[in-house]
């Protein structure tokens, strides 16, 4: 999954006439794409939560309009373009600018937002994942089960919970083999390469049953270059879950 579209903040400056009292006017336009809220100070400050608001705020002479966004809870601002730079959660411009400044909020779960260590996240109607640990240096910790990686590579190791939500009974090994990986920041991705300590879950034979969770390891010789920006990605497995791609932090 990929959800990364941009807000576009457009500032218009009223004609000269508008300006009285030192104070001088401008007109809005924003444009909001995700889930959060834009709020404009100087008097007449308002908050944008729709996808479009026009308004009209008053800054005194010399005084700067304040941008500020606020996610919605979960989701994230990854950056400001345009006019504004960085992530930071409010800009500040000149009124007497017309200038155009993006914004882009993301769903919790999108790469640049991912789920925190510990949550438990239903990724279709068959499982539901809860990343419990990461050792992303596991050279070591693996080294009775596996061949010493080649140069510039290294083992992962993930600990990880799967609890069956649907109906009849699933294997966990179809599911880990074939759906979970991990991806570093050059996006190559990878699938489980190598034997964990135990519990192995791609070695989990026995049938799940609804409601029931088993936790155990999963295994990757990874570049060691990704290691430091590793996150585990899990791939709901039906058409009517959209084949959808979330994230998880490793760390």
């Amino acid at each position: 999954m990929r959800l990364a579209a941009a807000a576009l903040v457009v500032l218009l400056a009223a004609p000269s006439s508008a300006v009285a009292g030192r104070q001088r006017t401008v007109a809005l336009q924003l444009r909001v794409t995700g889930v959060g809220t834009v709020h404009v100070t100087g008097s007449g400050s308002f908050a944008c939560r729709r996808t479009s608001c026009r308004h009209t705020v008053r800054v005194p002479a010399g005084r700067r309009i304040t941008l500020r966004a606020a996610p919605a809870a979960g989701w994230k601002l990854t950056k400001w373009g345009g006019a504004c730079g960085g992530a930071a959660a409010s800009c500040s411009l000149q009124p007497r600018d017309s200038t155009r400044v993006s914004v882009r909020f993301v769903p919790p779960g999108a790469r640049s937002n991912p789920y925190p260590l510990g949550t438990a996240v239903k990724l279709d109607g068959a499982w539901r994942l809860t990343v419990n640990s990461a050792t992303l240096d596991a050279d070591s910790q693996v080294a009775a089960l596996n061949p010493p990686p080649p140069a510039g590579a290294q083992y992962a190791l993930v600990n990880v919970s799967l609890t069956y939500v649907g109906t009849g009974f699933r294997n966990v090994f179809g599911y880990v083999d074939n759906w979970l990986g991990v991806e570093g920041a050059g996006k190559a991705e990878y699938r489980i390469s190598c034997t964990p300590p135990p519990l192995d879950l791609s070695a989990v034979t026995d049938p799940v049953y609804p409601g029931q969770t088993v936790t155990g390891n999963l295994c990757f010789e990874i570049a060691s270059s990704d290691a430091s920006t590793l996150l585990l990605f899990g791939t709901a497995t039906t058409p009517a879950d959209s084949y959808k791609t979330v994230y998880f932090a490793l760390r």
